[in-house]
């Protein structure tokens, strides 16, 4: 089996997150991904291939244009507002507050577009974010030029992220 690496999975390296109303340090960080190569290649399950690019447009087709520039911006937005450290939202919209537009601060923007505050906007966030989208494409195109399995090592993961919002470590 093929599989698709990138280490830009690093960038994407938060110092806390908050869980059970404490800040600690994240679980989803570049060692598991560390501990999920090691074994790939320890079991020799295939080669290890890096990703291709693609650029934004394929990721235009799944996530709105309105989140992805969150997300390119965001840090820098974050840091201007409040320094370098990491980007966590305040509160969340409740179903009789309006949210039908997007705010214009960070604050809000964080909590417009995230479900939790365990999943941290950092300095290296959207490269991370963006290599990772680059080694699913990749996986998929080498799918589609006839490879019989490919195992995209996405970090951070994707699974619970949505067209327009992030949380659970997935962006």
């Amino acid at each position: 089996m093929l599989t698709i690496y990138s280490d830009e999975h690093r960038y994407q390296n938060a110092q806390y997150e908050l869980i059970d109303g404490k800040l600690l340090p994240p679980f989803e960080n570049p060692r598991r991904a560390d501990m999920v190569l090691a074994q790939v290649q320890a079991v020799k399950l295939g080669a290890v291939l890096p990703a291709q690019t693609f650029a934004l447009d394929p990721i235009l087709r799944v996530h709105r244009s309105d989140y992805v520039t969150f997300l390119q911006t965001a840090w820098s937005a974050w840091v201007a507002a409040h320094g370098e450290y990491d980007a966590l939202p305040l509160n969340w919209p409740t179903r009789t507050m309006r949210h039908d537009r997007i705010p214009e601060a960070i604050d809000g923007q964080l909590s417009y577009y995230s479900f939790d505050a365990g999943t941290p906007i950092t300095a290296g966030t959207w490269r991370a974010s963006f290599a990772a989208a680059q080694v699913a494409l990749t996986a998929q195109a080498q799918i589609a030029q006839g490879a019989p399995s490919a195992f995209a090592l996405c970090r951070p993961p994707g699974h619970h992220a949505a067209k327009d919002f992030y949380g659970g470590y997935c962006f």
